[in-house]
C-alpha cells in the first residue's frame, strides 16, 4: 500500500523518549499536581525528574518494558505469584491420579 497516511501497527509511539502517552501521563500528572497545589514550580521540577527517571530506568530496554514489568509486578502482587489457573483455583485436588510433570506443585498449608 502506498498511501502516505499508511501507518505500521509496529510504528513507535514516542515523544522525547517516552512512550506516549503512558509514560508521559505520569511527568504530565506531576506538573498538573504541582499547579493544583498552588506549587508550579516544584510540580515542574519533579515532572523534571520523573522524566530523567524514567528515561534511565528504560535505558537499554525494549520498548514497552515498563509498563509491562509495571503490570506484571501488579499481577504478582495480586494472585500471591501464582499465574496459572490451577495454581489459583481454590478446589482440592485430585488425590487418585497420577501427576504430570507440568502439574503446578501441592500447596503448603
Amino acid at each position: 500500500m502506498l498511501a502516505p497516511v499508511y501507518r505500521h501497527l509496529d510504528t513507535k509511539a514516542t515523544f522525547l523518549g517516552l512512550a506516549f502517552p503512558a509514560e508521559w501521563a505520569l511527568v504530565l500528572s506531576l506538573v498538573a499536581l504541582g499547579s493544583v497545589a498552588d506549587r508550579p514550580f516544584v510540580g515542574a521540577f519533579a515532572g523534571v525528574g520523573m522524566y530523567v527517571l524514567l528515561r534511565l530506568v528504560g535505558y537499554g530496554r525494549p520498548e514497552n518494558f515498563l509498563q509491562h514489568w509495571v503490570l506484571f509486578q501488579i499481577r504478582a502482587g495480586y494472585s500471591g505469584g501464582r499465574f496459572s489457573g490451577a495454581a489459583r483455583a481454590s478446589i482440592p485436588r485430585f488425590a487418585f491420579g497420577p501427576y504430570q510433570s507440568r502439574d503446578v506443585p501441592r500447596r503448603q498449608g
